[in-house]
């Protein structure tokens, strides 16, 4: 893991593989590459000598070493000792005469020339006959670390960049941007008159950090590692592999992530603390202790120090690259790791020491803003006052509670309940907040955990112990405990009737009782205050949840009202909740997307609502199925049961029921079997059972594969049980109605889905569309049929999903069969996108109706036919032909997801395919793969 990986670098990979290009038509040139330490330039720079060398250049390489007294020329001594311990030197009567200059740097050139300085000029010349007599297109000279070099190395380096032009010599030199004036002074001067070309190595995009990642440990790191990393590594190379090896020898990979500075940054940052002075040295460690950006005047007021003296502080700590001006008048550390390193140098007293300082300077200002109740709690505990610390800690949990930052809230209830005194009123207090935030949370069992001892305690105190009680009620309900969320419930009667509104309008609908649901939480909305927005956007939510399976419309404008509200009042908790269910709503679009799902969740994963989170995960893999993105939909669903396994929710018998459909889906039907029976070991509600096994999985496997008598069949299962329980959202209710139409009668149930619930869902309803074209068509209604399909097909922006195929398919068999339409080029339409989805099984069943109708069947679908013959013997797939197009144009993944419609996940995995496929190294490598080969 320690050998240098280089990952990107696209663009000054191309740079320099067109100078090795020159090179190969003697045309050499001056290289710099630059940047900070641990940037990459040294992995760049032999990333580009194993490039040389595999093209057949002669390849050289020294490097300069800090020193008091350094060796003149030594990197061009080490080039040269280092490559003829394995070449014999040219014998040629161009270089013969600068044999004995260069004798003084390498011995087995011959004789030494007699004593005296030797010019940097002859040596100069002396390298660029070598370039010209060895045996071999190009030589290359790759010397390290300029900005280290001596007097005689910098001038050699000058002339070979002015004289290099027209000479097989590519020079490449790495300099650090802020060691050595003089070497920047020569590569600027060499720059102007256009005698070298310069690279700056910018810190990597967060994507190259995990990809790094992926390289150092051979395999894929787990999302904390890859977020510590991007935090924490500034983007350098060195410090990824160095923090990945502590990691790794410290067996951390799996556990949790400290912070770990790399020892040779560490030193790096002790070097340039003590360049400056005591004064500065000390603001820096206080400005330490206040975070990686930090308020210049609070250091000022902790230390006492006036203006002046702050001010020069300051200028010497920027002089040494360790702080730097920051927006608002601020100052921040250059980087995380920089402040890190700062304080790891600190010993115990001098931390408590500055703590108090800063705490009682912060505490003097009088802020009750989040951000400083945080800061003071972190002071106070590192100044060792833990009774003040629990306080702030407290108020710091209670902060991000009403933010819904559910994850700040319980990592600071946590510190608080670390510093607490056993028995005392302050544990008791944060107990009642570690409850709250577990039930928010979703979290049931560390909720009824830290309940259960709680409520123990608050006999004497009934206000705290109701209040106690609704969040275990909460809690409860959120575990589908229904009866015990109801004790709970009447046990805390009247402590606080709004919030008992809302919960019971969410007992009612776990009960599927969604008229009571609808009516409690209407009256919460009639009564809830202005200065309760939480409660209200819980009330709106339930009451969307409730109508939306009646009235598709009227439950998408409760969401949406509740989700203003809590954009209004930046409550994110509510906010992700609510753009969840919205999310949740656009999977009865006929173009449903995951945009506002995946928002959702990276939202609820922020603020640590881990409930909210697997139930999106739940809709996820509902859209993907839609688009048959098989792999994306199997991760999705196997993160909601490894999330609802452990917080023990009661939606896991219906992911169990989701990821045997996907299973069914892909064609593995014993796997699908096996999770149905896993679900059906599990208690579930009865309604799911009886609808969700023949409805949402055979029947959805069934139709994907072309069989369609067995969809009606399960279809009609399903629904004769829906009928029972109406309140339970069905979006395949216009299917059922379709599938009666193609091969039965089906006015009936196109009847009952025109005026039964969730009729005017865009699922059902352009499916029931489609039955009502085919009845018109059989009723020899040619005209109206047209017009009514027409109606319900109407242009739509985005990728079709393959249900939409199927539907167009009997429309297309049913339009042959009565005479209406154009139905030959439904039928070619549906074949392709069978094909182009895999559906092998549906597209040979679409041949033969084509056979039966009279049309000529494709030997190919158009799928396959555009992609070129080269890239089909490669298995480029139709699908990645189109991602590899856009790759070419310079596309990025988020970029082509947007244009295909697909999620970004499923692009790294076809551009992954293509490298592999193509054995390019990297993306920028794919373009010239669209162009057959010349023959």
């Amino acid at each position: 893991m320690r050998s240098p990986v280089l990952v990107s670098r696209t663009l000054e990979r191309a740079r320099l593989r067109g100078a090795l290009e020159a090179l190969g038509q003697a045309q050499g040139g001056l290289w710099v590459l630059r940047g900070d330490p641990g940037i990459g330039k040294s992995r760049l720079a032999t990333a580009l000598a194993a490039d040389a060398a595999e093209r057949g250049f002669e390849v050289l390489s020294g490097r300069a070493v800090p020193s008091g007294t350094p060796t003149p020329l030594r990197p061009l001594s080490e080039a040269l000792l280092g490559w003829l311990r394995t070449h014999e030197v040219p014998d040629d009567r161009l270089l013969a005469p600068y044999l004995p200059t260069l004798a003084r740097l390498a011995p087995q050139l011959g004789p030494v020339a007699p004593d005296g300085a030797s010019s940097v000029m002859l040596v100069g010349e002396g390298v660029l006959r070598l370039a010209r007599t060895v045996p071999a297109p190009g030589l290359v000279l790759v010397v390290e670390d300029l900005h280290w070099a001596d007097p005689e190395t910098l001038a050699l380096v000058e002339y070979l960049g002015d004289n290099t032009r027209e000479v097989p010599l590519l020079v490449v030199a790495t300099s650090r941007l802020h060691e050595s004036p003089v070497a920047n002074e020569l590569v600027t001067a060499l720059e102007r008159r256009h005698a070298a070309e310069t690279v700056d190595l910018q810190p990597m995009a967060d994507d190259d950090v995990a990809a790094m990642a992926r390289a150092c440990l051979g395999d894929e790191p787990s999302d904390e590692v890859v977020a510590w990393l991007q935090q924490y590594s500034a983007g350098y190379p060195l410090f990824v592999e160095e923090m990945l090896a502590d990691l790794r020898d410290a067996g951390l990979l799996e556990g949790p992530l400290p912070v770990m500075v790399p020892r040779p940054f560490a030193r790096s940052v002790e070097a340039r603390l003590a360049e400056v002075g005591t004064t500065a040295r000390e603001v820096a460690t206080a400005a330490a202790m206040l975070g990686p950006e930090f308020d210049w005047r609070l250091v000022a007021e902790a230390l006492a120090l006036p203006d002046t003296e702050i001010a020069g502080s300051l200028r010497e700590l920027r002089d040494q690259r360790l702080v730097v001006t920051a927006p608002g008048d601020r100052f921040v550390f250059r980087h995380a790791l920089t402040r890190e390193a700062v304080l790891s140098g600190l010993l115990a007293p001098e931390r408590s020491r500055l703590a108090a300082l800063l705490a009682a300077a912060l505490a003097a200002r009088s802020s009750d803003s989040a951000d400083d109740h945080l800061q003071l709690a972190e002071l106070f505990e590192a100044a060792g006052d833990d009774d003040r610390a629990v306080e702030l800690w407290l108020e710091t949990a209670r902060d991000a509670i009403g933010r819904g930052a559910l994850v700040s809230a319980g990592e600071a209830a946590a510190r608080a309940l670390q510093r607490c005194s056993p028995g005392s009123e302050l544990e008791s207090r944060v107990r009642e907040t570690e409850v709250e935030v577990h039930a928010l949370a979703g979290d049931v069992p560390r909720a009824l955990a830290a309940g259960e001892r709680l409520t123990a305690e608050l006999t004497g105190e009934p206000g705290r112990l109701a209040a106690v009680r609704l969040r275990l009620a909460r809690a409860l309900l959120a575990g589908g405990s229904w009866n015990e969320a109801e004790a709970m419930l009447d046990a805390a009667a009247g402590h606080d009737p709004v919030q008992e509104h809302v919960l019971a309008a969410r007992l009612a609908l776990g009960r599927e009782d969604d008229l009571a649901a609808a009516e409690r939480a209407s009256a919460a909305l009639a009564v809830v205050g202005e200065d309760r927005p939480e409660i209200a956007c819980e009330a709106w939510e339930v009451l969307g949840r409730a109508v939306r399976a009646r009235d598709h419309v009227a439950g998408e404008e409760a969401f949406e009202a509740g989700y203003r509200l809590a954009d209004a009042e930046d409550l994110p908790l509510w906010r992700c909740r609510l753009l969840a269910a919205l999310g949740a709503l656009d999977l009865a679009a006929r173009r449903p997307t995951e945009d506002r799902l995946v928002a959702a969740r990276r939202i609820a994963l922020e603020v640590g609502a881990i409930a909210v989170a697997a139930r999106i995960e739940i809709d996820l893999n509902l859209v993907r199925m839609r688009y048959l993105d098989l792999d994306e939909a199997m991760a999705a669903i196997d993160n909601a049961i490894a999330m609802m396994t452990r917080l023990r929710l009661p939606e896991l018998p219906t992911a169990y029921l989701l990821r045997a459909a996907t299973h069914g889906l892909a064609g593995r039907a014993d796997a699908m079997e096996a999770d149905i029976a896993t679900a059906g070991g599990m208690p579930m509600d009865e309604a799911l059972r009886l609808v969700g096994i023949p409805g949402h999985v055979r029947s959805l496997v069934a139709l994907a594969h072309g069989r369609y008598e067995e969809a009606r069949v399960q279809l009609e299962t399903a629904m004769d049980y829906h009928r029972r329980t109406p309140s339970m959202p069905f979006s395949l209710r216009g299917f059922w109605a379709l599938l009666e139409t193609a091969l039965g009668d089906g006015t009936a149930a196109r009847e009952e889905v025109r005026t039964g619930p969730q009729a005017n869902g865009p699922h059902n309803a352009f499916a029931l569309g489609y039955a009502d074209a085919i009845a018109l068509g059989r009723a020899g209604e040619a005209t109206a049929a047209e017009r009514v399909f027409a109606d319900a097909e109407w242009g739509l922006p985005g990728r079709e999903p393959w249900p939409e195929l199927h539907a167009r398919l009997l429309v297309a068999i049913a339009a042959a069969r009565d005479g209406w339409g154009t139905p030959e080029p439904w039928f070619r339409h549906c074949l392709d996108g069978l094909v182009g989805y895999g559906l092998t099984e549906a597209a040979s069943g679409c041949r033969v109706a084509m056979r039966e109708a009279g049309f000529a069947v494709p030997r190919k679908a158009a799928g396959a036919q555009r992609v070129p013959a080269h890239l089909q013997r490669l298995g480029v797939t139709a699908r990645e032909h189109d991602v590899l197009g856009l790759v070419a144009e310079g596309l990025q993944n988020k970029q082509i997801a947007d244009r295909l419609y697909l999620s970004v996940r499923t692009v790294e995995t076809h551009v992954t395919r293509l490298l592999q496929r193509t054995g390019c190294a990297d993306r920028g490598e794919l373009a010239a793969h669209l162009d057959p080969p010349a023959s």
